[in-house]
């Protein structure tokens, strides 16, 4: 399994970081985790075509995660033309939130998610699990913004896992979450605990759990103090265009 990150920063793309998105490349699939408003340029600057997509999954509705999929689908019909069908995952009602999402971007477009080759699969806030081809997906539930139903997702390619938090405040569900996955990728986002919205490392320092797992938890949604701090205290943290390749 491939993993290129796209983006690693937040809804400011401070330091100039794109936001947070990763490309997941198994033998069979390639798999778009999030598409903020910066996803589509990311995927031009790495010469993607976005025909080649077979799923997106959303963490959440937020747009930085979620907005550059108007984009994605515009792309789809005038420019790389569709090839085969796109399967796009994500919790609560998704194909109603794609669909406004193009009515408020690109009025008078939002008919494309019915004239594109578009497969919608909803997954529950609480927890899901689902199987897509040669994937098991497990769906966690995550705590930020509640209208924007945040999720993590742990997919599973052969004996192989990995994780992906979206936004998330430090939480109960966070220690199986990571404890599920073989490698993690992990939203901290505060250098200091801020009580809500976002992960801080002063709270993975303050986790034994986390401190046995530190080796395999990859961190994002960083900004310039978070990602000081973390470097220094021995944590992975990720940057935009870096790559790592997993055996599964």
């Amino acid at each position: 399994m491939k993993v290129n990150v796209l983006g690693t920063g937040n809804a400011f793309n401070l330091q100039g970081r794109m936001n947070s998105s990763y490309l997941v490349d198994t033998r069979q699939r390639r798999i778009l985790i999030d598409c903020g408003f910066t996803v589509p340029l990311a995927l031009q600057n790495e010469q993607i075509e976005f025909s080649s997509i077979d799923y997106v999954f959303i963490t959440h509705y937020h747009g930085d995660h979620f907005a550059g999929l108007a984009a994605l689908l515009l792309g789809l019909k005038y420019v790389y033309k569709q090839t085969k069908q796109l399967k796009i995952i994500g919790p609560g009602n998704v194909k109603s939130k794609v669909t406004e999402l193009m009515k408020i971007l690109y009025s008078g477009t939002e008919n494309l998610v019915n004239e594109l080759k578009i497969e919608f699969i909803s997954v529950s806030v609480h927890g899901d699990s689902i199987k897509l081809d040669e994937m098991v997906i497990n769906v966690h539930k995550m705590i930020h913004s509640e209208a924007s139903l945040p999720v993590g997702y742990v997919l599973k390619v052969n004996r192989f896992s990995i994780g992906f938090s979206g936004d998330t405040s430090w939480h109960e569900g966070i220690i199986p979450f990571v404890n599920s996955c073989d490698k993690v990728i992990l939203e901290c986002n505060f250098s200091e605990t801020v009580g809500e919205g976002h992960i801080s490392v002063e709270e993975l320092e303050s986790s034994m759990e986390i401190q046995k797992r530190k080796a395999d938890l990859y961190l994002t949604h960083l900004y310039e103090a978070s990602a000081k701090k973390a470097s220094e205290l021995g944590y992975q943290t990720l940057s935009d265009a870096d790559a790592f390749i997993f055996e599964t």
